[in-house]
C-alpha cells in the first residue's frame, strides 16, 4: 500500500527530526569530553554559571570568603553566611541567573558571603573539624561581623554544610542572629542509604584516609548513581529526547557540570565525619568534640529555619524533622517541600517558593 503525502511528509519530518537530534546529542557529548573534569572560572563564565557579582573577601589555603553585591532593597543590616558541604562546589546556590538562591537573597536586600572551601589538595589531607570549624570558619565569621560593625550573621548550611553549620552555632552562640538548615542532617543513625554504605561494619574511613590523604572525589560519589539507578540509566534517553529544547538544555547543562564537578574530601576530616556522625552518632548525642571543644546542640539560642523535601533520597525528610529535637533552645520553623534533594534549590517555580519563604521568614523573625 503506498502513503499518503500526508504520511510521507510526517515519515521525513520525523525523520529530519531525529536526525537533527542525534547531531545535538553527538555535540552535546564531545563537548562534555572536552570541558574537562573541574570547572574553572572562565568555564563557568562561559555556562553563564555563578553569574551574581562577588569578590573574594580574603583566602587562606584552598579556601576563600565570597563577598557578594546587594542586587537590590530594601537594604538589611544583618549579613548571610553560607557554609556549604565539602562533597561538591558551592555554586550550585547560583547557579544561572534567576536560577540562584544567592541571587535571590542579594535581590531582597541581603549581603550573602560564601564560604569556599576550594579544592582541597595534599597539604589538606590532615586538617580536622578544628581547623576548618575553629580557625578558618571563625576567621570568616570574626572577618564579616567586623565588617558590619559588629552585627550578628545569619548562618546559612546546605546538605552537610548545614551539619557544618549547627556546629559551629553550637561551639560560638553568641556570633549568630539565626540559622537556616536546608536538607541538612544532625542525627545519622538511619538516615538513608548514605547509612548503610557507611555502616562500620563493612566501611572503614580511616584507612580511606591513611590510603590517599584526601579522598579522591571519584570514591566519594561511587554511591551516588546506585542510590536512585533508575534515574541515572533513563538520564542519556531523556536528554536525548528533550535534546532540542533549548531551555531544557541550557539548565541540564548548568546541572550535569556542577554534579560532575567534584572535589577531593580532606581525608582527616573525612575520618572525622563519617566517624563521628555517620557510624557512630555523636552530633545526636551531644558527645562530638571540635578539638577539646564539647558540641551540644541544645546551646544553639538563635531560631531556626529547617527547609526539607519530601522525596529526599540522601537526606530523608524523617531525618531532617528530627533536627527539633537536638536544638531544644532554638525556636525551630520546619518547612517541607514536594520536592527532591537537589530539586528544592532548582526546580521551578517551587524553587522561588522556596526563596520567598526564606526571606519571609527571615522578616517574621527580625533577622533583617
Amino acid at each position: 500500500m503506498s502513503q499518503s503525502p500526508e504520511q510521507k511528509f510526517t515519515f521525513d519530518d520525523k525523520f529530519k527530526n531525529d536526525m537533527l537530534r542525534a547531531k545535538k546529542f553527538l555535540e552535546y557529548l564531545q563537548d562534555v569530553s572536552e570541558r574537562g573534569s573541574r570547572a574553572d572560572d572562565l568555564q563557568l563564565e562561559s555556562l553563564n554559571m555563578a553569574r551574581t557579582p562577588c569578590k573574594t573577601l580574603y583566602s587562606e589555603g584552598s579556601s576563600r570568603l565570597l563577598e557578594y553585591e546587594v542586587l537590590g532593597g530594601p537594604p538589611r543590616k544583618t549579613p548571610i553566611l553560607m557554609i556549604y558541604s565539602f562533597i561538591n562546589r558551592w555554586y550550585i546556590l547560583d547557579l544561572q541567573p534567576g536560577h540562584s538562591f544567592i541571587e535571590a537573597l542579594s535581590k531582597a536586600g541581603f549581603k550573602v558571603y560564601m564560604l569556599d572551601w576550594g579544592i582541597p589538595g595534599p597539604e589538606s589531607s590532615q586538617l580536622g573539624f578544628e581547623y576548618y570549624l575553629e580557625k578558618l570558619a571563625l576567621r570568616a565569621v570574626k572577618r564579616i561581623r567586623r565588617k558590619h560593625s559588629g552585627e550578628k550573621i545569619n548562618l546559612f548550611g546546605y546538605c552537610l554544610g548545614g551539619t557544618l553549620a549547627a556546629i559551629m552555632a553550637a561551639l560560638h552562640p553568641e556570633e549568630y542572629a539565626s540559622q537556616v538548615l536546608l536538607t541538612t542532617p544532625l542525627a545519622f543513625k538511619g538516615a538513608g542509604i548514605l547509612s548503610l554504605w557507611t555502616n562500620k561494619e563493612f566501611f572503614d574511613p580511616a584507612k580511606l584516609a591513611a590510603a590517599f590523604g584526601c579522598i579522591p572525589e571519584e570514591i566519594i560519589h561511587a554511591p551516588f548513581p546506585m542510590m536512585k539507578p533508575k534515574d541515572a540509566l533513563a538520564k542519556p534517553r531523556i536528554l536525548f529526547d528533550n535534546i532540542l529544547n533549548d531551555s531544557y538544555l541550557e539548565n541540564f547543562k548548568s546541572i550535569d557540570r556542577w554534579a560532575t564537578d567534584n572535589v577531593p574530601f580532606p581525608g582527616k576530616v573525612f575520618k572525622e565525619f563519617i566517624g563521628s556522625c555517620y557510624q557512630d552518632d555523636l552530633l545526636a548525642m551531644n558527645q562530638l568534640k571540635v578539638g577539646e571543644a564539647p558540641v551540644d546542640l541544645s546551646k544553639i539560642s538563635a531560631p531556626t529555619l529547617n527547609i526539607f523535601a519530601s522525596n529526599d533520597h540522601i537526606v530523608p525528610a524523617e531525618t531532617a524533622r528530627l533536627n527539633s529535637i537536638f536544638m531544644r533552645g532554638s525556636k525551630l520553623t520546619d518547612r517541607e517541600y514536594p520536592l527532591s534533594h537537589l530539586t528544592v534549590t532548582v526546580a521551578h517555580p517551587m524553587r522561588e517558593k522556596v526563596w520567598e519563604d526564606t526571606v519571609s521568614w527571615y522578616e517574621e523573625n527580625n533577622l533583617v
